[in-house]
């Protein structure tokens, strides 16, 4: 009897965990809603440096730390270089807001505009999940993971269409961006996976323009920690002006 307690013991250690099976039960959303829950804590701050690479050499480094509460916004103070310090992008809700210094209100900013004159559009950065703003299918699968085909529920989002390979381990590899022209329009890839808060995530995250050659953005995560947010912080008054 002792041994067929042993027994069981092990064999239930070795399970596969809840959420991965109600994940693959559930389909595309449900693998797009864990893949969101892997990548981003529901509370959280990050450091992050962005690098701007355009096709005639010219290359742009910017600095960051980021406060994220799920479900209620994100914000970004830009630390690096000194010349855009005091400058800050927020998501509150559904509306983007930047404000600087130099600037005495803040300015309604779309997510489809470039990110500080990045590869990367203002909602590429600012908004992280993906499962909240589109409808999910699985269009093939193997023994890597999963092809998925995410469709925008809204016109404004800035790419209509996503297609996205996400690894067994439930964390995107790459992702494809299209126009509304129905045309490839960018290319992410996802690497270099680092433990933050004891969860690993990739920590590099670039983006190619297929519309002009040769321009590339990195988005390197240097730091993330789990941990509460003063929600004030995450308001449109709290920009000032």
């Amino acid at each position: 009897m002792k041994h067929v307690f042993i027994f069981v013991t092990l064999f239930c250690f070795f399970l596969p965990l809840p959420a991965t099976l109600s994940a693959e039960e559930g389909g595309a959303d449900a693998i797009v809603a864990e893949m969101d829950r892997r990548m981003n804590f529901s509370e959280c701050t990050m450091v992050v440096r962005i690098e701007d690479r355009k096709a005639d050499g010219r290359t742009r480094s910017l600095q960051a730390r980021i406060e994220y509460l799920k479900g209620v916004g994100t914000r970004m103070d830009f630390e690096e270089p000194p010349r855009e310090r005091g400058k800050k992008v927020l998501l509150s809700g559904t509306s983007l807001w930047m404000s600087a210094p130099a600037v005495s209100k803040a300015v309604r900013l779309s997510g489809k505009d470039a990110f500080m004159g990045t590869t990367f559009t203002n909602d590429d950065l600012m908004n992280l999940d993906k499962s909240d703003d589109y409808d999910s299918t699985i269009v093939s699968e193997d023994a890597e993971g999963w092809k998925i085909e995410m469709k925008a529920r809204s016109p404004s989002l800035a790419y209509p269409r996503i297609e996205a390979f996400v690894g067994r381990d439930y964390l995107p590899r790459s992702m494809v961006f299209f126009a509304r022209s129905g045309r490839e329009s960018k290319r992410i890839s996802f690497t270099e996976p680092r433990v933050f808060g004891g969860r690993s995530r990739p920590s590099v995250m670039t983006i190619v323009d297929l519309m002009k050659p040769g321009d590339s953005s990195s988005v390197i995560f240097v730091d993330i920690r789990e941990g509460k947010v003063d929600r004030a912080r995450l308001l449109p008054s709290a920009l000032g002006g």
